[in-house]
């Protein structure tokens, strides 16, 4: 559902009594769920409390693509997409790029590593983010130019802000990542983690 259509719906809704709402819901109330772990808002500003950015760490750990995320743009279509992105401890994602854009991440939580690569994944470079003191790393990082990157959750509840030129056309997965669930992509994935944890701070 869009969120054109999701006003819509709104307009038209018969208020109904409901049983009391899980505390996920209560805290995410001002967004509505329009894929398993994405949810849009038609509000203006756009707020997000530390108590909604817990209530998606809390779900990426049982949506179906082991992440979830708040949208805070309001349309495909629009030319600045802003997501609160949350991935759990054991996330990794195929290096991948959107050949529109550049892309910043904004840690809001846990500890992670920005990792980026080469054209043919030769060369992997890493950028170490911390959104609590109780880690070390730095608060933002830009890739100015589109790039092959990925994420990868080190310590804590992996949270952070995320901001792309629109429109979202979808992302190009790097051609020299092995398909999921081989023994090679999961050679890719050790090394990958490896890279990850050894990322030196000063």
């Amino acid at each position: 559902m869009t969120v054109g259509r999701a006003r819509a719906a709104a307009a038209n809704t018969v208020t109904q009594v409901r049983e009391p709402l899980p505390i996920d819901e209560l805290s995410l109330s001002g967004f509505i769920e329009t894929a398993p772990g994405v949810f849009e808002t038609i509000q203006d500003p756009v707020v997000v409390s530390n108590e909604q950015i817990a209530s998606i760490v809390r779900l990426s750990k049982s949506a179906p693509r082991g992440r979830a995320r708040l949208l805070l743009h309001g349309e495909r279509s629009e030319s600045l997409h802003e997501m609160v992105i949350a991935l759990p401890r054991d996330s990794c994602d195929r290096p991948h790029i959107n050949f529109r854009s550049g892309k910043s991440f904004l840690a809001l939580s846990g500890q992670f590593a920005v990792l980026h690569f080469s054209d043919d994944g030769s060369e992997i470079n890493a950028v170490l983010l911390s959104g609590d003191d109780r880690w070390p790393g730095d608060r933002i990082c830009r890739l100015r130019k589109p790039i092959w990157h990925t994420v990868i959750p080190l310590e804590g509840d992996t949270a952070f802000l995320e901001t792309i030129i629109g429109p979202f056309e979808g992302n190009i997965f790097a051609p020299w990542y092995p398909e999921a669930e081989s023994a090679a992509a999961a050679r890719w994935t050790e090394k990958i983690r490896q890279a990850a944890r050894s990322v030196k701070w000063n």
